[in-house]
């Protein structure tokens, strides 16, 4: 019951021979590697860029890897896969992200000291048309002077009316089995983890719920947590609405533990109550926001933020995962219908550990990178050839 996690524009960009999922034929025999050899039952393949609406940007001599490599794909993949998938006896869901909307690219000064991977996102940048278009929805600093790029508030109903349009249309063009949100970023790490979430919408709430004006009386911290992790939750139940009655299901992907993390901030992740509602169908724990889950460069290395209550990269805050499963999602996991999965795309392969974790009662299974598994050749030599 594993999960094969494909990112199809790293494939497409780095990839080689037929790990670079160029044919629909590639895919067929990729899909039969990834069912008898990793064992998976589901395919969770991600949209490339040039499927939402959006803007490449370059510095003169560069182009976006995922701008170029894309360009000779005669195909329509978002029909292709699934089938391709449901051939192989595979379910196929559609991977796509709610925080992860892209940034206008830097001048040089900035690059040169400031940039998101220099292998391959230092002089290049990508940026939805919808977050370009609205600057005024990403979440903003308390004084109102700083925004994170890429990263809008859920409190605007427009934000998550934007985002159940995009995704809907996009499962819409082929037979899927299930729509996937993953909650990693690649946007630019806050400076520290409460620093954004001060949009009108959230003071407005907060106000009216708790009595105090967050931008400028002292207020519950936690609390404000607790309501920007309710806005997610709010998307997930219009997410889960709209899909109400054609047999798609959701899932969603998220670090271990309890709140958001790097490079988000402490937004508290409410899963036991997606998990009682029955907002998912499938969770996904152990994603990482910080390294590349394909060839594990680090993402801006040079901006770490501080101020987490708890962080997957160094494991402060939390128990081990194997205490965790047990004392917190086991429990929970038995007063619903939710299944969980643990991701295996940022651990070195271990049969033994693998084995431990597929045994416990809590977990349905694990996921694994496909990157990683069909181009070794380019992992060996840890690097990117464009």
């Amino acid at each position: 019951m594993h999960i094969a996690s494909c990112s199809w524009p790293d494939h497409l960009s780095f990839g080689e021979g037929d790990g670079r999922l160029a044919t629909p034929d590639a895919v067929q025999r990729r899909l039969v590697a990834w069912r008898d050899e990793l064992g998976a039952s589901v395919l969770h393949w991600r949209v490339v860029r040039g499927r939402i609406a959006g803007h490449f940007m370059a510095a003169p001599g560069y182009r976006h890897p995922s701008d170029r490599s894309a360009g000779d794909i005669g195909w329509d993949e978002l029909s292709v896969v699934p089938r391709l998938a449901h051939e192989a006896g595979l379910k196929a869901w559609l991977y796509v992200s709610v925080f992860d909307e892209g940034w206008p690219l830097a001048d040089a000064a900035e690059r040169a000291a400031s940039y998101h991977n220099a292998m391959h996102g230092q002089h290049v940048a990508w940026q939805s048309a919808f977050s370009r278009e609205h600057p005024e929805l990403a979440v903003v600093d308390r004084r109102g002077t700083m925004r994170q790029a890429g990263v809008l508030c859920l409190g605007y109903p427009e934000v998550r009316a934007h985002f159940v349009a995009r995704w809907t249309g996009l499962l819409s063009l082929g037979a899927w089995d299930g729509l996937f949100i993953c909650l990693r970023s690649q946007s630019r790490p806050a400076d520290h983890a409460d620093q954004f979430g001060f949009n009108a919408p959230v003071r407005e709430a907060f106000l009216e719920r708790c009595g105090q004006d967050i931008l400028r009386d002292p207020f519950d911290v936690q609390r404000w947590r607790d309501l920007r992790g309710a806005l997610l939750t709010q998307l997930l139940g219009e997410v889960t609405e709209t899909l109400r009655g054609s047999g798609t299901r959701l899932g969603v992907g998220i670090p271990r533990g309890e709140v958001l993390g790097p490079p988000l901030g402490n937004m508290t992740l409410h899963w036991r109550d997606w998990i009682d509602r029955s907002l998912v169908d499938a969770l996904v724990i152990g994603q990482n926001s910080s390294q590349c889950p394909s060839m594990w460069h680090q993402l801006w290395p040079m901006h770490r933020g501080t101020g987490y209550m708890q962080d997957y990269r160094t494991g402060e805050g939390m128990p081990p995962l194997d205490a965790q499963l047990s004392a917190a999602y086991g429990p929970a996991l038995a007063r619903g219908r939710t299944r969980l999965y643990v991701a295996r795309q940022w651990s070195d392969r271990s049969p033994e550990e693998e084995a431990a974790l597929a045994a416990h009662p809590a977990v349905t299974g694990l996921v694994f990178s496909t990157f990683r598994f069909d181009n070794p050749a380019a992992v060996a030599r840890n690097d990117w050839r464009a």
